[in-house]
């Protein structure tokens, strides 16, 4: 009877441990189930089973699509030039070696006046041989009026003393008016003509040497490019440096033939560079609407004006155009970091449920900032995932068991 009893009692223990087992082994599927019934009913393609665990450790985002009414993007590729009103080729008009000091370096700022060179002209062979025949000219130039002026002077003398014999005699009474006023006449024309004689003599250059010549800037701006240093020989016309002021840049892009009759007659420009991704550059100025067509690109150059108070535009920089086109479209708008490629095809991931995602290949249309239009795929008002799309595709390449719970990713 004892022996009975033993028996029955470890059988009960058995049954017990089997059903608390059972019982551990329900709760926890039951508990996974109710979060994820998609992942362990259906076993449909493309379903991403990612734990809360895991959607916290990568501060997973989602983001909703939104129909709105867009116009289709009209894109191309150009550069930052400088506008030319505030972009200057420094190229003296004379020759001569660079003296005194150095050229401005390059990025220097530089004010409109600002002396930037002082050049020292000296005369090739043949310019010496002409400045010698022409300071012969000119010496026996100085002698003629060195003796005109001796005549004159003499002339003013005799003038000066027949105007001031002439007003004592009118004084009492022994000149007439007219014979006053001749008399001054002379006088006047005496010194005139002497003061023309001696304002000839200034003019002739002095004896030619060396000449010293000061550059100036023409404009206030920045040092762009460097063509000489201290001492080098500048030749008529050659450029020594160059200037620009990026307050306010232009743009020149690119528009092809067949987007120009989609245009909005008042189009916004936007741009957006690879140095500074995720910000924008509008302008409504329109320097050139480019009115002749390109034989070989087939494509119109048009130029923007665009405000760069904070210099972040910098000239020869890449600038990134997209334009609305005249009519407009309904899409579904999502964040483009939704978007992922996978084998050539564009892949969103949309929440089914609490842990359970849905791989879906969409069509995407054009880009509008951050934003991308979703033309297929995507149903309005179902939510995709934004940040932690990648770790998503990750999983779905090489799942984890979701049952584990791990906190890998």
């Amino acid at each position: 009877m004892n022996g009975s009893r033993g028996k029955l009692f470890w059988v009960g223990v058995i049954l017990a441990g089997v059903g608390i087992a059972a019982g551990v082994r329900y709760w926890g599927d039951r508990t996974t189930i109710a979060e994820t019934p998609e992942a362990e009913t259906s076993g449909e393609a493309g379903t991403v089973s990612f734990l809360m665990e895991q959607q916290w450790l990568i501060h997973l985002k989602l983001a909703q699509a939104v129909p709105a009414m867009v116009a289709p993007q009209i894109t191309s590729t150009g550069r930052v030039v400088p506008d030319p009103e505030r972009h200057a080729i420094v190229a003296p008009p004379i020759g001569g070696i660079i003296s005194d000091t150095p050229l401005p370096r390059l990025g220097q700022r530089v004010e409109a006046g600002q002396l930037i060179a002082t050049l020292v002209q000296t005369p090739t062979a043949a310019e010496a041989t002409q400045i010698r025949v022409e300071q012969t000219r000119m010496d026996a130039e100085r002698r003629r009026l060195r003796e005109l002026r001796s005549e004159v002077e003499a002339r003013l003398v005799f003038a000066r003393s027949e105007d001031e014999r002439a007003a004592r005699l009118y004084e009492r009474g022994a000149y007439s008016v007219r014979q006053r006023e001749s008399a001054a006449a002379d006088r006047a024309a005496a010194e005139a003509a002497l003061a023309g004689v001696e304002a000839q003599l200034e003019a002739l250059d002095p004896p030619v040497g060396d000449m010293r010549v000061e550059v100036r800037a023409p404009i206030s701006g920045s040092i762009i490019r460097v063509n000489k240093r201290l001492g080098e020989q500048v030749q008529p016309g050659e450029a020594l440096l160059e200037i620009a002021d990026t307050g306010r840049v232009w743009v020149e892009v690119p528009v092809f033939e067949r987007d120009l009759g989609r245009l909005r007659s008042e189009p916004v420009a936007t741009f957006s560079t690879p140095t500074f991704p995720g910000r924008e550059f509008t302008t409504r100025t329109i320097i050139d609407a480019g009115d002749v067509i390109d034989e070989d690109t087939r494509a119109a150059m048009f130029v923007f004006a665009l405000d760069n108070p904070d210099g972040l535009l910098r000239l020869g920089m890449q600038a990134n155009l997209r334009l609305d086109a005249d009519d407009q479209v309904e899409a579904l708008m999502v964040p483009t970091e939704a978007v992922l490629d996978n084998e050539g095809q564009k892949i969103v991931y949309v929440l089914l449920s609490g842990e359970t995602f849905q791989r879906r290949n969409v069509t995407v249309g054009d880009e509008y900032g951050n934003m991308v239009a979703i033309l297929s795929g995507v149903e309005p008002g179902e939510r995709v995932v934004t940040q932690g799309a990648y770790q998503l595709k990750l999983q779905e390449l090489s799942p984890a068991d979701p049952g584990a719970h791990t906190h890998e990713v």
